[in-house]
């Protein structure tokens, strides 16, 4: 029987950013602030990150200003 495989939703909150970059939620919240993190979006109230935007911020390899 093979296993089956985890798969990343194409929307992320927060906290799964924050567990994906290493940086805290309070760090994500100051760069959303400075329009200098991963881009994200608003649906309603709710913070979300598409998980493509953040794999290319990563590897674009953008520091924290």
């Amino acid at each position: 029987m093979t296993k089956p495989t985890a798969v990343m939703p194409e929307y992320l909150t927060a906290q799964q950013v924050a567990q994906m970059t290493g940086f805290s939620l309070k760090s994500l919240e100051a760069m959303r602030h400075k329009r200098n993190g991963p881009p994200y979006l608003k649906v309603g109230t709710r913070v979300r990150y598409r998980a493509d935007d953040v794999r290319a911020w990563i590897e674009k390899g953008e520091r924290v200003r």
